[in-house]
């Protein structure tokens, strides 16, 4: 609770840097969040080697865990401090695509379309939430083990969300920029080209999980009881690992079309009609242990894929780009 609370006074660094990165993606000036956020990463280490663990100051043990919402919370501040000093103010990045705020720029129509595009967004996310943390209780069900294993084991999904993710999102960066200049082939090959590369990358990793599953798990604990585990809910992990963040790649695709309606209801049938049915089922009818959660995990995975494959390639690319570029108040040519 105590975390959360001082995590808390973040949220407005946090949308604020969120926002201002998005605005210079969209342009493909990448550089911004990436020095910034490095100035962050940096930080927090730095900060919490002294301020949590007291290191390397000599008879000082640091503030330990009181600290660490806090350290938080500052170094959040300061990277979109970094971000608005140097690269708004200072280099005036902002300037060719932005000339200033006008409150006859904001309608009706443009927040209608906005609202249209956000609120699916925002209700997918908090649907995939929930998600999670339905199966979290489910795993700790299973004995304080398991959900140790299964907490850890998320982490290394994350670690190569955050892999596909990037190359996800530069991909959807191009299709949108191509969707807006009336160039529906050239959209299509870039977000095929996305899937292509993710699918390699993924392929790669799950193969190393496969044959050397202990590699990843010593990466958080040289525990033998967690490495026996893991290597034991392997197989079904590894799936579960690969759906999940083909998914990801897979779905930036109806998203930089604007899809974000179509993708709230196939994720919603994908999780509530598949996953968190199928983990449940498997669990309590089947084995009642990671390989049964991570199985019924895959399921809903794999059927979420399924899904976004189906809308994918049904797509018309020609009529998306037309709609983008209405959506842009882009003239027709």
């Amino acid at each position: 609770g105590y975390y959360a609370r001082v995590l808390s006074f973040a949220i407005p660094a946090i949308v604020a840097f969120r926002q201002f990165s998005n605005f210079f993606s969209a342009q493909r000036i990448m550089h911004p969040e990436r020095n910034s956020a490095m100035v962050g990463l940096s930080l927090n280490l730095i900060l919490g080697l002294v301020f949590v663990l007291g290191w390397p100051i000599p008879g000082f043990e640091g503030y330990q865990f009181t600290a660490c919402p806090i350290v938080t919370v500052a170094v959040t501040y300061i990277q979109l401090a970094t971000l608005v000093i140097v690269y708004l103010w200072r280099q005036k990045l902002h300037e060719p695509c932005w000339g200033g705020w006008d409150w006859n720029e904001i309608t009706w129509a443009r927040i209608n379309t906005y609202c249209e595009l956000y609120f699916p967004a925002a209700m997918s996310l908090a649907s995939d939430f929930w998600r999670v943390a339905v199966i979290g209780a489910i795993a700790a069900r299973l004995g304080e083990e398991q959900v140790a294993v299964f907490n850890t084991s998320y982490r290394i999904m994350w670690i190569a969300l955050i892999m596909v993710g990037a190359m996800s999102n530069a991909s959807a960066i191009n299709m949108s920029i191509r969707l807006g200049k009336n160039q529906p082939e050239g959209a299509r090959q870039a977000g095929y080209v996305g899937i292509a590369m993710a699918t390699a990358i993924l392929t790669v990793l799950s193969t190393l999980i496969l044959c050397h599953s202990d590699w990843f798990g010593r990466i958080f604990t040289e525990d033998p009881v967690f490495l026996q585990m893991f290597n034991e809910a392997s197989v079904p992990f590894t799936f579960t690992l690969f759906f999940m963040n083909l998914g990801v790649a897979i779905e930036r695709i109806p998203y930089s079309m604007g899809r974000t309606r179509d993708l709230f209801w196939t994720g919603f049938l994908a999780s509530w009609g598949g996953q968190v049915p199928g983990v449940i089922l498997c669990t309590q009818y089947w084995r009642s242990d990671l390989f049964g959660l991570y199985t019924g995990m895959a399921i809903g995975y794999g059927m979420l894929v399924i899904l976004y494959s189906v809308i994918t390639l049904k797509s018309d690319w020609v009529q998306y780009a037309e709609i983008a570029r209405r959506r842009s108040e882009v003239a027709m040519t």
